[in-house]
């Protein structure tokens, strides 16, 4: 349980530290909340972080390193690197899912979650130009 708070203090920390203009995204599917605020995706970051929190009625059993990927304009995906975070058990999870910083620097990066039994990924993207936006 203590590890669980820290990781979950620690989601919203990066949270809180990132830019004003950076909001944390929502997606609500079948009753369960997958929350996403980009972290660090400044052009001198090597690792690109996401903090993520799921939330449901039900345990919440995602492989989130293996579900998840960074798309950019070309249509590339980028395999993420680690999650850092609460493990796939129980219904509320956060924590970190880091990427290797895609080069050359895109306009704007799509960070894509496939859940098992849904139709389509969750779609989170950022405008990446002189500051970090989300793009909706």
């Amino acid at each position: 349980m203590e590890r669980r708070l820290l990781l979950f203090v620690i989601a919203a920390l990066l949270a809180m530290g990132t830019p004003a203009q950076v909001i944390t995204q929502k997606s609500r599917v079948n009753g369960v909340i997958v929350a996403v605020t980009a972290g660090n995706l400044g052009p001198d970051a090597t690792v690109w972080d996401f903090a993520v929190v799921l939330r449901g009625n039900r345990k919440l059993a995602d492989d989130l390193v293996s579900s998840a990927v960074l798309v950019d304009p070309r249509g590339r995906q980028y395999k993420a690197l680690v999650w850092e975070g609460a493990p796939s058990e129980g219904s509320h999870r956060a924590g970190v899912l880091k990427f290797i910083a895609v080069e050359p620097r895109p306009d704007w990066i799509e960070l894509r979650i496939a859940r098992s039994g849904e139709r389509k990924p969750r779609s989170f993207s950022w405008l990446l130009g002189n500051g970090l936006v989300a793009s909706r």
